[in-house]
């Protein structure tokens, strides 16, 4: 049996023969390609008996293409422990051959074997002792180096490269609109599905700030085959016609696709929202917070749901305020209220515990609904809701909180 922990399942032993660090190779799959991936590359790991491991289940590789376990790690569905330069040349090589034409995401900071292949590799330490440690290697002075994942850094500059004679990738100077139009100032967030950056728009007099969407091919593909590209695509058209009907949605002033990703350009919102991205509850609470979020925000719901869609992604840094007025962003998930046919979607707080491992939804508004119920609890008393009415009656009676906002925060609740 192949040695498991929490995460990993790994191919056998070390053995005396396995160096502490060299070259790693990395095969990159979303979870619909994971087992073609396996079925063609494991014959090829067992002839040379190298070492390997991959995710214990699917669900792991899909928290990796999410970006759930960091940035760097999107994409690392198979880790292959070389014992030589030569050996990795090689079986990089054969890898490659069998795997061409398979769907995967990007691996980011890796060295990409040729172009559009899955396999990815980079020199690293092979043993790191107990989650959170940080990893170093060793050069040929004796010095230690941290072992770390960032633009360029796969290839530390002590090391010979044992894939410098392979054909070269050439570097394509930036064209298009990206490299003409915008002028990215920051990233917002990169996560598997893509990025969210801030960024200067030229192609207009004056020029102006938006945000810039970017939804990656290959990108967080989930079950019925939805990768970022297509998510960004959809969410365009949704927004249009929210726009349409009169919803508080940002503007949509441009979309376009490049090197497969798709991008979509929108108004830079002002204002702030309702709790910053690496906050989760607000610092200042009472019942009568709760209730200024319930009435602002579920008028604004009403009227989306009026609209015949329901949100699916509702939560504090979602929801702009400027000078009162509150503006819904992030429609990815979105969808008409009647189809059921469309995966559950949203932040796992804010997603109704009934749809925690299914596959499709309901129709209506549930997951609406109970979004803003959370955010109302947590802006009366600075903590997520507890699953039953039992556990959360004290947090009311704690925050005196009248029983008609009660009723209402409950009936939000209730699933």
């Amino acid at each position: 049996m192949p040695l498991r922990d929490a995460v990993w399942a790994y191919s056998r032993w070390s053995t005396a023969d396995q160096p502490s660090q060299g070259w790693k190779l990395h095969l990159s799959a979303t979870i619909l390609t994971a087992n073609e991936v396996f079925s063609r590359v494991y014959p090829i790991l067992r002839r040379h008996s190298v070492a390997f491991k991959v995710p214990i289940e699917l669900a792991v590789l899909g928290s990796l293409n999410s970006a759930d376990s960091g940035y760097p790690q999107i994409g690392k569905f198979l880790t292959i422990y070389t014992r030589s330069g030569s050996e990795a040349e090689a079986l990089a090589r054969m890898l490659d051959q069998v795997t061409r034409c398979l769907a995967a995401p990007e691996i980011p900071f890796d060295c990409r074997y040729r172009r559009n292949s899955i396999v990815y590799y980079r020199y690293g330490a092979y043993r790191g002792g107990v989650k959170g440690e940080r990893l170093f290697l060793i050069d040929s002075s004796g010095r230690q180096h941290a072992d770390i994942c960032a633009p360029r850094s796969a290839v530390p500059p002590w090391v010979e490269d044992p894939f410098r004679c392979r054909p070269r990738l050439r570097t394509r100077k930036a064209r298009g609109p990206i490299g003409l139009a915008y002028l990215v100032s920051k990233a917002v967030v990169q996560r598997g599905k893509g990025g969210v950056f801030e960024a200067l728009d030229l192609s207009v007099y004056p020029a102006r700030w938006i945000i810039l969407k970017q939804g990656r091919r290959n990108g967080d593909t989930d079950w019925s085959g939805e990768d970022g590209a297509s998510r960004v695509k959809r969410e365009s058209r949704i927004l249009l016609r929210l726009k349409a009907a009169g919803i508080e949605v940002p503007e949509v002033f441009r979309t376009f696709m490049q090197s497969g990703n798709q991008y979509l350009v929108l108004e830079k919102l002002r204002g702030r929202p309702l709790l910053p991205r690496r906050k989760q509850q607000p610092s200042r609470t009472s019942w009568r917070g709760a209730q200024r979020v319930l009435n602002t925000a579920g008028v604004l719901l009403s009227k989306l749901h009026a609209a015949g869609w329901v949100w699916r992604d509702c939560k504090p840094d979602h929801i702009f305020r400027h000078r009162g007025k509150l503006t819904l962003i992030d429609f990815e998930g979105a969808c008409r209220i009647e189809e059921t046919d469309r995966m559950p979607w949203g932040s796992p707080n804010y997603v109704p515990p009934i749809y925690h491992g299914k596959f499709s939804r309901r129709p209506g508004t549930l997951e609406d609904d109970y979004a803003l119920g959370v955010i109302a609890f947590q802006f009366m008393v600075g903590e997520f809701p507890p699953r039953t009415w039992q556990s959360r009656r004290p947090f009311y009676q704690r925050a005196g909180c009248p029983n008609a906002l009660q009723s209402r925060i409950e009936d939000l609740l209730r699933y």
